[in-house]
């Protein structure tokens, strides 16, 4: 079996210090992917000083932003012909991330309709640590996808 197109991008951006396209949001979170599979992708952020708020601890949209994108980039992975947009996202702050800090984003697709996607993605570092979690139902759109 052969693998979808954008699994393949995924997979050709691990490693990679810029987004092989203009995509300014992912240089300036300074995204690395790390894994990617259909349905499913992994990447790494450092919280940086410019993503804390006043209380020296990540922004909350900061966390938002990054869970929304995961999410988005797995149901990317799944090589449907349109895009797909966020109708809702329900966040749950679980643990300050602090700057410094390497933290992974993973998103998976838990339930892939024809128009409706349920996914879920989470926010942790290499010791587990849950910093955040979320649920999205994303709806199929119009927009053409261009691989």
């Amino acid at each position: 079996m052969s693998m979808n197109k954008r699994v393949e991008f995924f997979k050709s951006q691990i490693g990679q210090e810029k987004w092989q396209y203009e995509y300014p949001l992912m240089d300036w979170l300074k995204t690395k992917v790390v894994a990617a599979e259909e349905g499913n992708v992994k990447m790494q952020f450092v919280v940086e000083k410019y993503m804390l708020n006043p209380i020296g601890i990540m922004h909350g949209g900061i966390m938002a932003t990054i869970l929304d994108e995961v999410m988005g980039a797995a149901s990317f992975t799944l090589g449907r012909p349109h895009g797909f947009a966020t109708v809702n996202m329900n966040i749950d702050f679980l643990n300050p991330a602090k700057a410094g800090a390497v933290i992974y984003g993973e998103g998976t697709v838990l339930r892939a309709g024809k128009t409706i996607l349920h996914i879920k993605a989470e926010l942790y570092d290499e010791n587990n640590t849950l910093f955040a979690k979320a649920t999205s139902n994303m709806i199929r759109t119009a927009v053409e996808l261009p691989i």
